[in-house]
């Protein structure tokens, strides 16, 4: 079990991908293949972390509990996710090629529903992260999956919002800002944690492990998938094995 400064310390690791990847996808160093590559390996690693590191000790232990816990979370991302596309904010991850293709159907326009779908993201990764580090201890993989898969995210949303004419400053303060509310909900997560029992938290883990897999299929792959870039498909499978890897070594 870590400490309140070692939470706050691993919680901020873990966001560092969500500022780096705005300061790169501002930059229009990068075009939609290679946010597409690096969003394909983002979502690898975060189906492998939340299959192996958050849902599989509690289907194991607690079955039916289990499975009913992880759809339960990701029917409250999906649901929460279609409310917020209904206003403005469906494709808050989509880089600006994207935007500007053919699959695109309304670029992102509300401030408040771009905002708050952006902030929602990053509720399930931050809770999750929290109660492992409360219940089982620092977590390599885990930390590893949630930073290098928000990068991507942050890449491609923000080169997507500075297309739909969203300045550079309110882009990083958006940023900045859910990257602070992340750290503290993470520091909440670990502090519930202490007042859950065991199989509550194991409960709570499949939850979140739900509600990354919706995240993944609804803002994660449709970057990945537009316009087919080559090797999506390999790519993935590797950020699948990586995390592995990460795991079997740490």
């Amino acid at each position: 079990m870590a400490d309140y400064g070692s939470v706050i310390g691993w919680a901020t690791l873990s966001v560092s991908g969500l500022l780096l990847g705005a300061l790169l996808g501002l930059s229009g160093w990068f075009g939609h293949g290679t946010i597409a590559r690096v969003t394909a390996l983002g979502a690898g690693l975060v189906l492998a972390a939340a299959s192996v590191e958050l849902a599989a000790e509690a289907v194991a232990t607690h079955p039916w509990s289990g499975i009913a816990a992880l759809m339960g979370g990701a029917a409250t991302f999906s649901a929460v996710n279609a409310w917020l596309a209904a206003r403005g904010a469906r494709d808050r991850k989509r880089c600006a090629q994207c935007l500007a293709g053919p699959t695109a159907t309304v670029a992102p326009t509300s401030g408040a529903a771009i905002t708050i779908g952006t902030a929602i993201d990053a509720v399930p990764e931050a809770l999750v992260l929290g109660v492992t580090l409360h219940s089982v201890g620092v977590q390599p993989a885990l930390i590893a999956a949630i930073a290098v898969g928000n990068l991507p995210e942050a890449m491609s949303a923000s080169s997507g919002m500075l297309s739909t004419g969203r300045s550079r400053q309110w882009i990083l303060a958006l940023w900045g800002s859910v990257a602070a509310a992340t750290v503290g909900l993470t520091a909440a997560g670990y502090a519930t944690s202490s007042l859950l029992s065991e199989e509550a938290v194991l409960l709570l883990q499949a939850f979140g492990a739900g509600t990354l897999l919706s995240l993944v299929a609804e803002t994660m792959l449709p970057e990945a998938a537009e316009e087919s870039p080559k090797f999506g498909g390999l790519i993935a499978a590797a950020g699948f094995g990586l995390l592995l890897l990460i795991a079997e070594l740490a």
